[in-house]
């Protein structure tokens, strides 16, 4: 049997093999028939024609249209002036002392890239002065005994660089390695019991350690670090020390001011959320909250930028952040204070969203036309968020608390933004700028013995000779 399919151009012929035997027996399909076309799917498995596609011919322009492609293209007709990313000023080191110019250390950081600096660089080059004008009560002063506020403070930036969790193995680091004792420069005897050291950081406060971040910021921009021109606005989940934390159906839990966190639908824990706002270049923090784990985004975030519009920075021009806080009024609230939102959209939002990307989308409603060719750029750069949330859980292994309540988790929090920003100035200082975001940089310490140290292993060692002596005279 032989099935002969007509087209309006070409004719398929279809034979089998059995049609070979005999007369063949000729059936026509023609496909601008309904029935026709059903039967060759039935019987013929929907045989069709593979239509080229022709290749456009390219046809030249003349000289006067080019011209005139040209001027739109460069964006001559719109009033506003092509976009360009804000200009970051070049970094402004400081002078080094002829002192720490001449030694072996500077000479090393400066010969050898692999060479990191250690951790007595950054209370050499850091000013923690801020500690010794807070005003101590008797209790407190009782408490710290022979500890100042200032040794308090350096053992905890220690204890982060070095990625120490817990106050208990950081405790037993210090009485048993030295160095640690002679980079942060504090007497062995003055080092207290963990639970007595736990007292001594909390007694901090955590105004004071924001009043101190605000301090690191202007010196940051002092040396250029930061500029504020663009801005980046991301949450990070901090888990509570509390008991069944990853229980979903447990309804109360012992910290009483955490909160249940859910990312994307999913549970997290029970905890805390740490609202960050970082600069667009080195991804230094410029300002954080604090907020239980049940917040929602929308208000999250409107209440930590209504904060930092209070606080007295340099004009901003770009913010950038995810979905969470997409809103209108979150939108226009930024544009209130004339810096435009580069929010992503949800993708339900039907009115003045377009698509950037794979499941990715911008409200240009409050875009200026002169930056909408340039979003992808411009949403390129919110990576930077993760080079400040990452080293928060690899390296200084921040990740979760050991106490309970709000003001503890504000405590750690600025802590770890403190050394963060300790870590990049102490870099500038050195003349070392690919240090500036590195969290391992600074954070050996010598294999030096004190001299203390020395005395007492000299002694135990002489102590160890006598006694041998007296067993072999006994023998």
């Amino acid at each position: 049997m032989c099935y002969i399919i007509i087209w309006k151009r070409k004719t398929i012929i279809q034979m089998q093999i059995d049609d070979y035997i005999g007369d063949p027996t000729t059936n026509y399909l023609y496909m601008n028939n309904s029935s026709h076309r059903r039967c060759n799917e039935e019987l013929l498995g929907g045989i069709g024609i593979k239509r080229r596609k022709k290749r456009p011919k390219k046809i030249k322009l003349p000289d006067n249209q080019t011209k005139i492609d040209q001027f739109i293209k460069i964006y001559a007709i719109n009033t506003d002036k092509q976009f360009k990313l804000p200009y970051h000023k070049k970094l402004n080191y400081p002078t080094v002392s002829s002192k720490f110019k001449s030694s072996l250390e500077y000479t090393a950081l400066q010969a050898f890239p692999n060479a990191r600096g250690y951790l007595k660089n950054i209370f050499q080059f850091n000013s923690m002065d801020f500690w010794s004008f807070i005003p101590k009560s008797r209790r407190k002063k009782s408490m710290y005994k022979k500890l100042s506020m200032i040794d308090v403070f350096k053992l905890e930036m220690a204890r982060y660089k070095r990625g120490v969790k817990y106050y208990k193995e950081w405790i037993d680091q210090l009485n048993n390695i030295p160095g640690l004792i002679d980079a942060v420069q504090i007497p062995t005897n003055d080092i207290p019991d963990p639970s007595q050291y736990g007292k001594l950081v909390h007694n901090l406060g955590s105004e004071n350690i924001r009043n101190y971040f605000y301090t690191l910021v202007n010196e940051c921009m002092k040396y250029n670090l930061i500029d504020c021109k663009v801005i980046i606005w991301d949450g990070r989940f901090l888990e509570s020390y509390c008991s069944k934390n990853k229980n979903k159906e447990l309804k109360a839990f012992s910290d009483s001011e955490a909160g249940k966190y859910k990312h994307i639908s999913k549970y997290r824990g029970v905890g805390y959320v740490d609202s960050t706002f970082i600069c667009g270049y080195y991804s230094l923090p410029i300002h954080y909250n604090v907020f239980p784990g049940n917040r929602n985004d929308n208000i999250v975030f409107r209440k930590s930028f209504k904060k930092l519009m209070d606080i007295n920075y340099p004009q901003s021009y770009l913010l950038l952040a995810d979905s969470g806080p997409y809103s209108k009024k979150n939108l226009k609230l930024v544009r209130y204070y004339k810096i435009v939102p580069i929010i992503y959209a949800r993708k339900n939002i039907k009115e003045n969203v377009i698509k950037v990307g794979h499941r990715k989308y911008i409200n240009i409603k409050y875009i200026p036309d002169n930056i909408k060719p340039y979003i992808k750029k411009i949403m390129s750069l919110r990576y930077k968020v993760e080079w400040e949330f990452s080293p928060a859980k690899v390296s200084y292994k921040a990740d979760q608390m050991i106490n309970r309540g709000i003001e503890n988790a504000r405590i750690s929090i600025g802590k770890l933004k403190c050394i963060e920003l300790l870590t990049a100035l102490t870099a500038v200082k050195n003349h070392r700028p690919d240090l500036i975001n590195s969290p391992t940089a600074f954070k050996d310490y010598r294999p030096q013995f004190s001299v203390h140290s020395i005395q007492e292993k000299l002694s135990e060692s002489n102590i160890s000779l006598i006694n041998q002596s007296k067993l072999e005279s006994l023998g």
